[in-house]
């Protein structure tokens, strides 16, 4: 074999084995600096418990680790390392966080997810009164009471032009949705589901009023926009009538003020004649 071609394999080779060596040397390098972190292996709802189908060990620069992540120990299972259900819904590849979990398993999600000094109460609810049944766990609602006015018949007389019988106002306002029934998950939104009771988190005169609320009439829930947060205080009127809403009732009631309240007819004989009188009440 002629020597130069000998020389020019030989230097191929060497030159074959540096670029591995430097490959090698590369990867090794990239290894340092690493630590292994729980996160999320898939898309994961509130209640999910931590299991090897639904987190991994995955590897994370050490550099950018957040304080509080849980960190791998390969002397220990991942059931010891964290354990429970989830509390909040994750997205697959986010770290897992222990505050993300209720306390080793146990214990109520939906008391886990709320807010100090809040309560969860529920009212019962129709296709009607939410919202077709697009209202879902996490969303934002106001809640609107319908309800029927009794009053004297003096009492109606004095304000027949603002109000015949019956009468709407909102009692609350921005009230964060816990649960749809039992489910305390957020849904994929594709499809609209009709609960039989809604579960709303408010604080304790709002658990009072909603008790009341329940009792004086029907309760409806109103869906607010994502990141709506105004509030309707400022509104010169907080609650609407049926004698607004209905034309015919407002020119009654209106003819009614204008004539000074109601009035009865008495039949007066006198002799063969006979005269029907009109006496104010």
């Amino acid at each position: 074999m002629n020597k130069n071609i000998l020389i020019v394999m030989g230097g191929g080779f060497l030159v074959a084995l540096l670029v591995a060596i430097i490959v090698q040397a590369s990867f090794g390098s990239k290894k340092e600096g690493m630590v292994e972190i729980l996160v999320a292996a898939k898309s994961l709802k509130t209640g999910d418990v931590v299991s090897e189908g639904n987190f991994k060990w995955q590897e994370w620069p050490e550099v950018s680790v957040i304080q509080g992540v849980i960190r791998r120990d390969k002397s220990k299972k991942m059931s010891d390392m964290a354990s429970g259900r989830l509390r909040r819904s994750m997205e697959a590849g986010e770290p897992l966080f222990p505050t993300y979990l209720t306390s080793a398993g146990h214990g109520n999600v939906l008391a886990a997810g709320m807010e100090q000094g809040m309560r969860a109460m529920a009212i019962k609810v129709s296709a009607e009164s939410m919202v077709g049944g697009f209202i879902s766990p996490g969303d934002r609602v106001d809640v609107l009471l319908t309800y029927q006015v009794r009053l004297s018949g003096s009492e109606q007389d004095e304000i027949a032009d603002k109000v015949s019988r019956h009468a709407t106002q909102t009692v609350m306002e921005n009230v964060k949705v816990l649960a749809i029934d039992q489910n305390a998950a957020k849904d994929d939104g594709t499809k609209a589901k009709v609960g039989r009771t809604v579960t709303l988190e408010v604080d304790v005169k709002g658990a009072e009023r909603l008790a009341l609320a329940g009792e004086m009439g029907d309760l409806s829930l109103i869906l607010r926009a994502l990141g709506d947060n105004q509030s309707s205080a400022s509104r010169k009127q907080p609650f609407t009538t049926d004698v607004e809403v209905g034309a015919v009732l407002k020119e009654i009631g209106e003819m009614k003020k204008n004539s000074g309240g109601s009035s009865d007819i008495v039949r007066v004989y006198n002799g063969q004649s006979i005269e029907n009188v009109n006496v104010r009440r």
